[in-house]
């Protein structure tokens, strides 16, 4: 039996939950079963406040999505203001990611971002990817690692799937506004919880016009040995979803009642979405595995497809027909993963060496075009090409250890990136190319000050690559370039982790959200200092907490455009703060099976965004049903067809959602 509740309360965002179970293990210590179990070492950190969340810290408080995950990270907060199939606006450590443009993300060794979409450059949909099963999130703030490529400008996030219950689960949720869910999984009981298999489906009537929302994911994952000393992974998942999105209200038109906060003004707005991919890994000890040497390959192949309409300015652009625009965008991205490590001594016999390879291709056919209000026939066409986008990449990687006490960890990537694009939004098709290499330093520097007390310092080059259309015929590629550096604290022992870093990051040029076109355009450079804390906290068996804070001042370093240097980036927030508990106790034995409780609670905390020009279980969001925004926006724009433009500047909102109710059964059978 499981019992939540949760409040959505701008700024203030709580999360609690109450659980009973029962767990898939004999009551008795003696007739567990052996399982087989794949220890795999953790990699160093390459930074002070580089964060690993591990199953009991994602498991603390209930999620929604992967993207609600990704919040557990010190400095992260995620969004979702265009419905709820859309990928959530994602802000990290002063970097507003929009869709993920200066956050590098992979999921079980795929990548997500997608290059060159038209809705924004590195757009990452995570909707694929159930809540349940995710084992391990692991956070790098910065580019402080050869392995680190693209869009790893604010850092990088990976997720590692895996399902540990035995047996097979059901759960079956129902709440307020139509809301419904189903969850299944299977993960063989004598195998590694990295062998699993998990399906969801859910759909909800939204809570006001055009905010209905459905999808439907599966994600199959298996681990083998098909020879000796080779281990294999093998990850297949497809997922579809379709959604409404109510759009933006003006703050004026609500505040004088002329429209209920849930309106729309373009009932019509919202999309559909679907991914789906296949992931091979295989790794072999091609020399001493016990010393932490080895070879890997890992490709993979992703396929996807997203339509978004959307209005953000009514009647602005054309008093007649409308602004509405609709986006389509379809790739295919296919690459892989390799690498070689093995040991060396040089200054030690614990040195490292490794070199490895990304190499990564997508095929994109995208289009974006204005649609009349009445009838939904395009009236103009602003994008319509056909781009190949190609990124090779090769990197070096060294762990020395020159004293007992100080490891020197970095090394060397260089990326080339080469695009075709065939552009049919002019007088016939106009083809070209463009060709470019970002090379990049790493390096960290590990000092053990006591036992388990370490000071790092971190310093890297990192780099966005360019929207392809944007690139003239012959232009060596542009890239906004990243400079990072990092100095703090970590201390780890069996019962805790904690962190304190001062961070300090420049961008060449950065990106800021246009809402005439409905996409990012290019800003002047920009730079972000602040402070990260973070400390997780294991005491008893039965008690897990964290708790992340992250402090940044995020301004312009050069003038242009409506920007003056020293101005705040819009919309970031200043401060943001996450606190999780979760109290576990063991309460008995239940039909052979061991029954155990669960509390939990979840804190989310911002504060300071700048606006320019200025089981069976009980789901509650936003318990006191308060009136809140999850996006605020200041622009032009005029609502009223036929109505003379407002050329000044209006704050606009979404709204967040009312007090709802999901109620969830969960059954076990192992």
């Amino acid at each position: 039996m499981t019992l939540s509740l949760r409040t959505a309360l701008a700024p203030l965002l709580i999360t609690t939950a109450a659980v009973i179970t029962t767990a898939a293990v004999p009551a008795r210590a003696g007739d567990a079963a052996p399982v087989a179990v794949v220890v795999q070492g953790a990699p160093p950190p390459r930074s002070a406040s580089e964060t690993v969340r591990e199953r009991a810290e994602v498991r603390a408080a209930p999620h929604r999505t992967a993207s609600d995950v990704l919040q557990l990270v010190p400095g992260v907060f995620a969004a979702q203001h265009s419905g709820e199939g859309k990928a959530h606006q994602i802000f990290f450590r002063g970097f507003d990611a929009v869709h993920g443009q200066d956050l590098e993300i992979w999921v079980a060794g795929a990548p997500v971002n997608e290059v060159s979409n038209v809705h924004g450059q590195g757009y990452a949909d995570l909707h694929f990817v159930m809540p349940e099963v995710i084992r391990e999130l692991r956070a790098q703030p910065g580019s402080y690692d050869p392995r680190q490529g693209d869009f790893a400008v604010a850092g990088t996030v990976r997720l590692e799937l895996g399902y540990d219950e035995p047996g097979i689960t059901a759960t079956a949720s129902a709440g307020s506004f139509g809301a419904r869910r189903l969850f299944l999984a299977y993960h063989p009981e004598h195998a590694d919880e990295t062998t699993f298999a998990a399906f969801e489906a859910y759909t909800t009537d939204g809570f006001g016009p055009a905010r209905a929302a459905s999808r439907t994911s599966a994600i199959a994952q298996g681990v083998y040995e098909p020879l000796a000393g080779v281990r294999a992974r093998v990850m297949v998942s497809a997922f579809a979803s379709r959604f409404g999105s109510a759009g933006v209200l003006r703050l004026d038109d609500l505040e004088a009642g002329k429209v209920d906060r849930f309106a729309s003004y373009d009932p019509d707005q919202g999309g559909d979405s679907s991914r789906a991919q296949l992931v091979v890994d295989l790794r072999s000890s091609g020399g001493d595995a016990a010393r932490g040497e080895g070879l890997s390959l890992a490709p993979f192949v992703v396929l996807r497809a997203l339509r978004l309409r959307s209005n953000f300015t009514g009647y602005l652009t054309d008093p007649t027909s409308g602004d509405a625009t609709q986006q389509l965008n379809e790739a295919i991205t296919a690459g892989a993963t390799a690498s070689y490590r093995l040991r060396f001594p040089v200054l030690s016999d614990r040195d490292t060496f490794e070199a490895g390879i990304v190499a990564r291709t997508d095929w994109i056919e995208q289009s974006q075009r204005r649609l009349a209000a009445v009838d939904g026939r395009p009236t103009a066409t602003l994008v319509d090409a056909k781009v190949r986008a190609t990124d090779l990449a090769g990197y070096l990687d060294a762990s020395i250890r020159p004293a007992r006490r100080v490891t020197v960890r970095g090394g060397l990537r260089a990326d080339g990136l080469a695009y075709q694009v065939v552009d049919h939004a002019g007088e016939g098709a106009q083809a070209r190319s463009a060709q470019g290499v970002h090379v990049g330093g790493k390096g960290t520097i590990d000092v053990t000050l006591l036992p388990g007390l370490h000071a790092l310092a971190s310093v890297g080059q990192g780099f966005r690559s360019p929207q392809a259309r944007s690139l003239g015929e012959g232009e060596r590629t542009p890239f906004t370039r990243a400079l990072s550096a990092e100095a703090g604290l970590r201390y780890a022992d069996e019962l805790v982790r904690a962190s304190a870093a001062l961070f300090h990051a420049r961008l060449s040029e950065d990106l800021v959200f246009d809402e005439a076109i409905g996409r990012n355009e290019p800003v002047p450079a920009t730079a972000r200092t602040g402070v990260a804390l973070d400390a997780v906290a294991r005491p008893a068996p039965w008690l897990v907490s964290s708790v992340g804070l992250t402090y940044t001042r995020a301004a312009f370093t050069a003038a242009g455009g409506r920007y003056a240097a020293g101005d705040l980036l819009p919309f970031v927030p200043q401060v943001v703060a996450r606190a999780d508990l979760a109290v576990t106790p063991r309460l008995g034995a239940l039909f052979g099976r061991r029954l155990e409780a669960r509390a939990g609670a979840g804190v989310t905390l911002l504060h300071g965004r700048p606006l320019p020009y200025g089981e069976l279980g009980l789901d509650v969001y936003n318990l006191l049903d308060a009136a809140w925004f999850d996006g605020e926006f200041v622009y032009p724009s005029s609502f009223t067809r036929g109505a003379a433009p407002d050329l000044l500047p209006a704050r606009h909102v979404t709204v967040g959602a009312p007090r709802s109710f999901l109620v969830s059964l969960s059954l076990f059978l192992g």
